[in-house]
């Protein structure tokens, strides 16, 4: 794991011993007495505690009546810090400290301390179940409250463990993955869980086979499962769950769970994130944003090619429509509302992928065909969400896997391979009648229909949004445009076009529209394909050029060949 910053604040009443527990760790880490009323923030030695990868300050703090400290702010972790022997000390972690920090929106983990162990005489310090009295309450009270640990500054008992349980805290940490007070996983972690669920379902059958459970194995920590391990961890989830829905040739994601929950509830918390980090998630359980900025996208391994100023798009490629498929088909052949939910489960992020209500159909049920327009829509205007959103419902794949490059459409020759793709974007524009358009739409643009298996999306714009969109943004991935006779708009653009009838039947005019796109000439007029022959090839003088060059390596080849000396074998 790789270095981190990580700042500690202690906080308490006056007098409970907040620079005592500090001049205590200074003194054991620098081997020499100190005492003084307040310190300055210090950076302890990572190799004191169990875990070096932190680069540990802690900070001290002078606390004012009724007021907490600005350091606060700055905390990764809060030790709130009570008298063992004063039951003042005690009630104002409820009364004051633990209430203004919640009133305060303060979200950082709050480790509670008991300190001056020492004044509690032998007999007392046997008495563990002391410090869980008095968390008890307050973990049900106030979430951030995440343990509570006991020591003496004065004896140096205790003090290491604090850190320890800080940097633990830190590292680990609870309140993303337990609710304390439900015992219970929380749904953000839940969420992650299914996502690494479906990514290491390698068949897409909903289980885990033994197969599976022992490659997740090898791949989270690099340790082999044996045949006994397996049977172990069945074990474990049976008798979780009661019943031995595990016992047989597979794991479900119940399971899989229980056994996550299992892990942290004996203070295994470290497990689950392994696994977490392993497949990219945060602390706040989102995945790195790293994975879909432009720098790691455009890496020479995952970089898409292609011009969109050319009018070139992307779609998703038949490996990736395939992983949808088997998903869809996990549900059945159909998918009702509740199933499709489902599948978005475990996306973190608001997304605009589009309603079911944006797709034309006859029925009410949510048919394969459905399912793949809506994800090859999604992905023709921006790839990037499409491939986000992949990575969030558990499609493991690579970008220049999940999605091909489409011809051009700057050539009469690159326009001829418009017949290979999956996805046509038609744009109605429309003078006076926009309103009533998407009143027939529903109000949802754009709509989304299937015809001959390939997927049409139809917008709707009034003239200036055309302009604005189409001429002056040059909106290179409209395909075809349907113009209302009333309109003014022109386009010097080479897209095919037809004009629009508001009498007629709009899907009706669209299901001509997929027929003249597959025909000889797409839709171009003869002035169009002129144009676009014009650019089908390259200069004369290029030719010239190439052939040159071409002609001048085959000769140097030839000379080169022909009297280098070679060195004879030994």
């Amino acid at each position: 794991m790789r270095k981190r910053d990580f700042k500690v604040v202690v906080i308490g009443d006056s007098g409970v011993g907040k620079s005592t527990f500090i001049s205590a760790l200074i003194n054991e880490s620098l081997n020499k007495l100190t005492h003084i009323d307040k310190h300055q923030p210090i950076q302890l030695p990572p190799e004191m505690f169990n875990h070096p990868q932190c680069n540990t300050t802690l900070i001290d703090t002078k606390c004012q009546p009724n007021q907490l400290p600005e350091q606060v702010r700055i905390a990764d972790v809060i030790l709130l810090m009570y008298a063992i022997d004063d039951d003042g000390s005690w009630e104002r972690l409820n009364k004051f400290w633990l209430r203004e920090l919640k009133e305060k929106e303060f979200k950082q983990p709050i480790i509670v301390v008991g300190n001056k162990l020492d004044l509690m005489g032998l007999d007392e310090d046997r008495e563990y179940c002391r410090i869980f009295k008095v968390i008890k309450q307050l973990v049900k009270d106030f979430s951030q409250v995440e343990m509570g640990i006991e020591c003496s500054s004065i004896k140096l008992q205790g003090v290491q463990d604090v850190i320890n349980c800080a940097q633990r805290t830190y590292l680990y940490p609870l309140a993303p993955l337990y609710n304390l007070v439900n015992k219970s996983l929380t749904e953000g972690f839940k969420k992650a869980l299914t996502r690494i669920f479906r990514i290491c379902d390698r068949d897409g059958d909903g289980k885990w086979s033994d197969f599976e459970l022992e490659r997740f194995q090898k791949k989270v920590f690099k340790k082999h499962l044996d045949s006994s391990d397996i049977a172990g961890i069945k074990d474990l989830i049976e008798e979780e769950l009661k019943d031995d829905s595990n016992k047989k040739s597979f794991i479900t994601l119940q399971g899989f769970m229980v056994l996550q929950k299992r892990g942290i509830e004996l203070m295994k918390i470290q497990i689950s994130w392994t696994i977490l980090r392993y497949f990219n998630y945060k602390d706040d359980l989102t995945l790195e944003e790293s994975l879909f900025q432009e720098e790691y996208l455009n890496n020479y391994n995952t970089r898409l090619k292609f011009d969109q100023n050319a009018g070139q798009t992307v779609e998703l490629s038949d490996f990736a429509l395939q992983k949808l498929k088997s998903i869809f088909l996990l549900n059945g052949q159909t998918l009702t509302q509740t199933q499709f939910n489902y599948i978005f489960y475990p996306v973190m992020f608001q997304t605009n992928f589009p309603l079911l209500q944006q797709y034309r159909s006859e029925s009410q049920q949510i048919t394969l065909t459905q399912w793949l327009a809506l994800w090859n829509a999604f992905s023709f205007f921006n790839y990037k969400d499409a491939y986000k959103l992949l990575n969030y419902i558990g499609v493991d794949i690579k970008i220049v896997d999940a999605f091909k490059e489409q011809n051009k459409k700057d050539s009469w020759y690159a326009v001829q391979k418009t017949i290979e793709r999956k996805v046509f974007h038609i744009a109605i524009i429309t003078k006076n009648n926009k309103k009533i358009l998407e009143q027939q739409f529903n109000n949802l643009s754009p709509r989304i229909t299937t015809i001959k298996s390939k997927t049409y999306v139809i917008s709707i714009y009034d003239e200036l949004q055309a302009e604005q969109q189409i001429e002056i943004s040059r909106l290179c991935i409209v395909d075809f445009l349907m113009i209302e006779s009333s309109c003014r708009f022109q386009t010097e653009q080479l897209i095919p076009i037809t004009s629009f009838n508001d009498e007629e039947d709009v899907y009706a005019q669209i299901s001509k529209v997929a027929e003249i796109i597959h025909t000889n000439n797409f839709g171009y007029s003869e002035h169009q394909i002129q144009e676009l022959k014009s650019k089908n090839g390259v200069s004369i003088i290029q030719i010239t050029s190439g052939i040159a060059l071409l002609v001048g390596l085959t000769t140097a080849g030839y000379y080169y060949f022909q009297y280098k000396p070679f060195k004879k074998s030994k």
